[in-house]
């Protein structure tokens, strides 16, 4: 009997083992790469090729690529069979190369644009692509909106009117490259097939500059601004009344600013924010938004400027990075991660005695 149970037993082992490395998985063959390429591509008369190959990707995991050919124009493209970890497994789903393919083909075809730029390139025999453009004001920004616009009616004019390609506009501030960490704030991200309005755009520039105030905000109308922080999860008020629990607070004793706000990955506070809450909050701060110093609640002179970011920061996974520091009484005291220049509610208080929400 404790044999038969032994045999049950590393029969179930077993049985889990292969469960935990085979996984989830679809045997896919050319009829299922044909459906998917006239199905949820869209492409009708592709060619498959009736042998696929095969690479290792970054993961470990072997993965399958088939090829394909459009007759009419030669355009080659690939439907990758993906095997990955799942969320208990290994599994498998088709993606495709269809879009960068088509790109990397009609690249040269297309019109020059002044802030935004096409780029392909081959990995592993698969295509990449995707758009950038870059801006620092309100201008330029809606220079890379109108040309996005305007990549996406050439793709139409050429045939191609569902091409889907990612693109990325990037905020070019004075902070994004001063640590190793890139501060993307301000950025957008979408793709062709459905570009981001121009408001909301503006909407992640506006409320980044109104985080950071690394900019003057004159250029900026007071509707824009009201606009901008419609439904933002991070506004910012003072609390005025006597409680010491939060969790007392009445709402009424709260009194939020208009035109001041956390940072919205929940960061807190920045440099620049709190600059201008000292002002209106007649602390008198010396300096400006970038640098300046104050005398706290505790008496303590505190410097705080973004120029401090070259303390050496150090742990245990990674090699010794420089970050953000600030100054009491003469010491330079780390901020809590290398790359936060934000403080938190009860950072804040400890140096200013005000009660900060967000």
């Amino acid at each position: 009997m404790n044999v038969f149970k032994k045999i049950i037993s590393a029969a179930m082992v077993l049985c889990i083992a292969s469960m935990i490395f085979s996984g989830c998985v679809t045997d896919y063959e050319i009829s299922d790469i044909e459906k998917e390429i006239s199905e949820n591509i869209g492409v009708k008369n592709a060619i498959v090729f009736p042998v696929y190959t095969e690479f290792k990707g970054e993961d470990g995991y072997t993965d399958r690529i088939w090829t394909a050919k459009i007759p009419d124009s030669g355009i080659e493209f690939h439907v990758i069979d993906d095997y990955h970890w799942g969320m208990e497994s290994v599994t498998n789903y088709l993606k495709n190369d269809y879009d960068e393919a088509v790109l990397a083909y009609i690249e040269t075809q297309l019109p020059k644009f002044e802030y935004i730029k096409t780029s392909t390139y081959k990995k592993d025999g698969i295509f990449y692509g995707e758009i950038t453009g870059k801006y620092e004001n309100l201008q330029e920004l809606k220079a890379c909106h109108d040309e996005l616009e305007n990549i996406k009616k050439a793709f139409d004019d050429l045939g191609y009117d569902n091409l889907q390609i990612a693109y990325q506009i990037e905020y070019v501030h004075p902070l994004r490259n001063i640590t190793d960490y890139v501060i993307d704030d301000g950025d957008t991200w979408g793709n062709t097939k459905s570009i981001d309005s121009f408001e909301d755009m503006k909407k992640e520039y506006i409320t980044t500059v109104l985080d950071y105030r690394y900019e003057d905000l004159q250029s900026f109308s007071p509707e824009e601004i009201k606009s901008s922080l419609d439904n933002y999860m991070y506004p910012v008020g003072i609390y005025r009344g006597n409680q010491t629990d939060k969790s007392l607070y009445d709402e009424s004793d709260i009194e939020y600013y208009d035109d001041i706000i956390a940072n919205k990955y929940a960061y807190g506070i920045s440099f620049g924010s709190l600059y201008e809450i000292l002002k209106r909050e007649n602390m008198n701060p010396e300096g400006d938004y970038w640098h300046y110093s104050f005398t706290g609640a505790d008496g303590s002179v505190y410097e705080i400027s973004y120029d401090f970011n070259d303390y050496p920061f150090t742990d245990s996974y990674s090699e010794t990075r420089n970050g953000y520091y600030y100054i009491k009484d003469g010491e330079k005291v780390p901020m809590n991660y290398y790359f936060y220049n934000h403080f938190t509610e009860s950072e804040v208080y400890n140096m200013t005695g005000l009660n900060i929400i967000f």
